[in-house]
């Protein structure tokens, strides 16, 4: 059923009731609501004959905006605005129920006193990574404003060592960061001279079919991984961000907000493999690489940002990846997150004429020291820019996924609740260490740590400590 009819149909059967009788029979009604064939999470009753909802579950799900006149006893439905929390609880949803216990009990102990939260935000804030997904839409796209012969500077900026293999081929011979530049740089310069959207005039459906496109697609997207799977966080991390070069912070927003709203829309979740042509093996040879497709924003996890606002608890998002691509889901109301831009900490690189250049941002605004927003670098932005505003305290939460936020979760002893998102990390990965304590506390009752499950295969929580992996059945806890 659609949003507009069920909201119409809600609205008549609140007009079609009135009663004058001092006493009425209430009971729990078994009504259930299907919106776009998935059963909404909300009590029924049954009154007088009539079956109701919580005014609130329905426009929650219906992401319909609702206020509250207490001095006039009145709610205000607002079909064009969105759903914002005016609440204590959580909404019960996919939540493992010992996870969702703990968190509403740091909630209700710390709420409305000044206190403030810390989020990572790709797998955690947001199921899949919206870097790496906005990799994949920027190289589908053609969206790019590096010139032709900018690219291999570009390509090789902080690499410790171009001729350092970091991988092999389809034949089994070492692949090396410098031929895959010197591959993607010649397959660019076609590319810039041919797609209408660069130089050329060439429409994308002509330029996809080019060797030369796949065999840069496939090759730049391999080097992302090379680069992250052979050399450090700190030479990884913002590597990617380098491929912004040129572009206003505007322009990187908006093909985030793209790239954002075509991957939640997407609909599968799945691992696709480019592979470069034979035809044209270039330096490197022939390569493949593989991606994740779809992202999701769950709704408990939006549900969990409004009611931590709605209790006077700030939130916070600390993230690893690009800070213009984090703004556009996290400052969208179309995601509905709704987080303050300027409680937003996030990889940064240097402007030059107003535009992106291939250099971090140590300096933020002259403010002090901002280091790269990952692993130890995220407790170090925590510091150096939210605790002065809480009169030195660290957070009373924190939400991660994995190594890059082990330091955030452990190095500030304000923090009451470590909130894991079950990727049944690898044994090195010092997350895990996190998660093994937290798979035996489970129904502890004031745990450190706590584990939340989800299914990669759907793009949803599980309402378990327990995930499923992509492409499996099997549901995982931890390694040991």
């Amino acid at each position: 059923m659609k949003k507009s009819r069920i909201l119409a149909l809600f609205l008549a059967l609140m007009m079609a009731l009135t009663t004058t009788a001092s006493a009425v029979s209430v009971k729990s009604g078994t009504t259930k609501v299907m919106l776009d064939s998935k059963q909404l999470q909300a009590e029924s009753y049954e009154i007088e004959g009539y079956n109701y909802f919580k005014l609130r579950d329905l426009l929650s799900a219906l992401d319909i905006g609702v206020t509250f006149d207490a001095a006039t006893n009145t709610a205000v439905i607002d079909p064009s605005a969105h759903y914002k929390a005016s609440k204590t609880e959580l909404l019960v949803g996919n939540w493992a129920p010992e996870t969702r216990a703990a968190i509403q009990k740091v909630i209700d102990r710390n709420a409305n006193k000044g206190k403030y939260v810390v989020f990572d935000f790709d797998n955690t804030t947001v199921i899949n990574d919206v870097e790496e997904a906005l990799l994949v839409y920027q190289i589908e796209n053609l969206v790019f404003a590096i010139k032709p012969e900018e690219l291999y500077d570009v390509l090789k900026t902080q690499i410790p060592d171009m001729n350092a293999a970091v991988g092999k081929n389809a034949a089994g011979q070492d692949v090396s960061c410098e031929q895959l530049a010197q591959d993607i740089v010649s397959d660019y310069k076609w590319l810039y001279a041919n797609y209408k959207g660069l130089a050329g005039s060439k429409s994308l459906d002509e330029i996809h079919k080019s060797n030369q496109y796949l065999d840069f697609a496939a090759k730049l997207r391999y080097m992302y991984s090379a680069v992250g799977d052979t050399f450090d966080a700190s030479v990884s991390y913002p590597w990617v961000t380098y491929l912004f070069a040129g572009m206003t912070p505007e322009e990187v927003r908006k093909l985030a907000g793209d790239s954002h709203r075509y991957w939640t829309s997407y609909g599968e979740f799945t691992e696709e493999t480019w592979t470069s042509p034979a035809a044209a093996p270039g330096k490197a040879g022939v390569i493949s690489t593989s991606y994740l497709t779809g992202i999701t924003f769950t709704d408990e996890v939006v549900d969990l940002y409004q009611t931590l606002m709605a209790n006077g608890i700030d939130v916070y998002v600390c993230s690893a990846s690009f800070i213009d691509v984090i703004l556009a889901a996290a400052c969208d109301e179309y995601f509905g997150l709704n987080v303050p831009e300027d409680q937003v900490y996030a990889m940064q690189l240097k402007l030059k004429d107003g535009r992106y250049i291939a250099e971090y941002n140590y300096d933020f605004g002259g403010k002090g020291m901002y280091a790269q927003t990952q692993a130890a670098g995220k407790s170090t932005v925590i510091r150096n820019f939210i605790l002065p505003k809480y009169n030195g305290a660290g957070p009373v939460m924190v939400f991660g996924d994995s190594a890059g936020d082990f330091n955030m979760m452990t190095d500030f002893p304000e923090t009451e609740l470590g909130v894991i998102f079950n990727r049944y990390r690898k044994t090195s990965d010092p997350i895990q260490a996190l998660s093994v304590k937290a798979a035996e506390t489970i129904g502890a009752e004031n745990p450190e740590y706590v584990l939340q499950g989800r299914d990669n295969n759907i793009g949803q929580l599980l309402p378990t400590q327990y995930s499923r992996m992509l492409g499996s059945d099997e549901l995982v806890l931890v390694r040991k």
